[in-house]
């Protein structure tokens, strides 16, 4: 007793000194003697262990609360949070305040109604517990900043970007048909021929199957054969054809304005065959395929190769498969016949169901559409990567053929039938800033049948500045009823075998017509009456300066060598 006695005077005087009291001693009943600070420091640890483990915290990043108390107090903070509203997905994140924080409930789709706050004061604790919260209110506001999860964003993001890249191919898709409809044109579907459609090619190897370098000459063998049994299949069926009859259909009705004005001339010509013209058109070619081999002639585009010809560029190259014949048309050298021929011959153009036998019964605006002839141009759009070599076997088997003019009376041909005559479409697109910028007129009619009433009509002059206008073919090509004939039929890539001239057209009709075996099915229709001829020339070039012909020369002698026009002297001098 006095032992114990002493040490718990021990613990008093200790007390009384403004001390603690040794942990160890003990009292009279046995256990700790603690004095009364002690045990107030021992029951707040235990209160602030107790808001640690009981205090509010945010659920699913909506709400957070702060304080709490011991053990009695963790129930009554559980009861709340199950009691609370549902957690606001759309929320913003809210500045975190040890003291006041605020919830908001969203009404709709990414955004938030204000609501009244709901307010969360802190009970009052020591300073460790409060940073504690502190930090733990703002790691639950970074996480519950985002409306959205990261799965709904990611969603999201990627339906506006496929929504972005479809829009984009759309624009494309629609720039690139626009551009190749302009410059293929409308599609051919009236060839009886076994190359209308490119089913054969289908069983060729691909490329990943064999070697590039192999692929031509497997190729080639291929079409050769299958060109090859069509042609054959096509001579027969041509045997077959009804033979037509060559005046069933007399003369036909003149409805177009230069066949209305000009007319017909039914006079017959003497055209028969003679060792003189087999050695003629034997000559013809001969110049021709000399001039290209000879390297101190040059001319633009000369030394390129067929490879390197724009596919644009060859719209001028009509086939007929059923005959084996290509014809390259040149506007104002008997074109329009040219192409009634092609048409009888390859059957592309139906009447009532049956194909046109005489030539002069096919309307003239059939004639000059597009989507009547099968042309080089269109092959690609058919065959893909093989219509080169289709077209280089074409060039290799069938019969190719143009016809020339005098370089100058073509031009005057041209200028005769789009200028002198009533042509709306050439009125607006040529005569008018023809008019405008070489005749000084700034307000000119609407229509050109105005114009001529009112006597503006573009001058021969007018038509030569505008060729020798270095301006003209920067803003686009020549129109090809004054385009070279070089550029349009391309002689130096192309080795034609029939070279035929508009100054002896009849000859020359007659005899290719029997070359390509079709003499019994047609006959080729005459020509027009008071047609431009070659001793016009003085009159028409005879108000054109000397400098202004020189130019035109330079500009067409191409034309004139290639194809053994003389060289007009007595238009170059004084």
């Amino acid at each position: 007793m006095a032992l114990a006695g002493g040490r718990g005077g021990g613990a008093r005087r200790a007390q009384a000194r403004g001390g603690r009291a040794p942990l160890g001693l003990r009292g009279p009943s046995g256990g700790r003697d603690f004095s009364r600070e002690e045990e107030r420091e021992a029951g707040l640890r235990r209160r602030g262990r107790g808001r640690r483990r009981g205090g509010l915290r945010r659920v699913r990043g909506s709400r957070v609360g702060g304080g709490g108390g011991g053990g009695g107090r963790r129930g009554a903070a559980g009861k709340r949070l199950r009691e609370l509203p549902a957690p606001c997905c759309d929320r913003a994140a809210a500045p975190a305040s040890p003291e006041i924080f605020t919830s908001a409930r969203g009404t709709k789709r990414g955004e938030c109604r204000r609501t009244e706050p709901q307010i969360f004061r802190a009970h009052s604790m020591s300073p460790g517990p409060r940073e504690h919260s502190a930090r733990s209110l703002h790691e639950a506001e970074v996480r519950g900043a985002s409306c959205r999860g990261p799965t709904s964003t990611a969603r999201m993001a990627k339906a506006r970007l496929f929504r972005l890249w479809l829009v984009l191919g759309s624009v494309f898709m629609i720039l690139l048909i626009i551009v190749y409809w302009d410059n293929v044109g409308t599609a051919h579907f009236y060839l009886h021929t076994s190359f209308s459609r490119p089913h054969p090619l289908e069983g060729l190897p691909t490329a990943g199957q064999r070697e590039e370098k192999e692929l031509p000459a497997d190729m080639d063998e291929f079409l050769e054969k299958l060109l090859s049994g069509g042609a054959k299949q096509n001579v027969l069926s041509g045997k077959k054809m009804e033979q037509p009859s060559l005046l069933a259909s007399g003369r036909p009705v003149l409805s177009n304005v230069e066949e209305r004005i000009r007319g017909y001339d039914w006079s017959t010509h003497g055209a028969q065959q003679s060792p003189d013209l087999d050695r003629r058109q034997a000559e013809r070619r001969s110049v021709l395929r000399e001039l290209c081999a000879n390297a101190s002639f040059v001319f633009p585009t000369k030394e390129r190769s067929f490879d390197d010809i724009p596919n644009y560029e060859l719209n001028h190259l009509i086939v007929d498969d059923r005959h084996g014949v290509i014809y390259c048309y040149v506007p104002k050298v008997a074109c329009t016949n040219w192409k009634r021929v092609m048409i009888v011959l390859s059957e592309s153009l139906l009447d009532q169901g049956a194909p046109y036998r005489d030539p002069l019964d096919i309307p003239r605006e059939y004639v000059h559409n597009s989507s009547t002839h099968l042309t080089f141009n269109k092959f690609w759009r058919r065959y893909g990567r093989f219509s080169r070599h289709l077209m280089k076997i074409k060039l290799k088997k069938y019969t190719k053929f143009l016809f020339v003019r005098d370089p100058f009376v073509r031009l005057i041909s041209a200028f005769r039938s789009k200028f002198e005559l009533e042509n709306e479409e050439f009125y607006r697109k040529f005569a008018v800033p023809m008019l405008k910028m070489y005749s000084n007129h700034t307000s000119l009619p609407a229509s050109v049948s105005e114009a001529f009433s009112a006597g503006l009509k573009v001058s021969f002059a007018n038509f030569i500045q505008y060729l020798l206008d270095p301006h003209t073919e920067k803003l686009a090509p020549f129109n090809e009823h004054w385009r070279q004939v070089h550029r349009l039929c391309h002689p130096c890539q192309i080795d034609y075998d029939f070279v035929g001239k508009l100054e002896t057209l009849d000859q020359d009709a007659a005899q290719l017509l029997r070359l390509l075996k079709v003499d019994k099915l047609l006959h080729f229709p005459p020509s027009y009456r008071n047609r431009t001829a070659s001793s016009w020339e003085d009159d028409w070039f005879a108000k054109i300066p000397l400098a202004w012909r020189q130019q035109l020369y330079k500009l067409y002698e191409a034309d004139f060598v290639l194809f053994g026009y003389p060289k007009p002297e007595n238009l170059l001098r004084d």
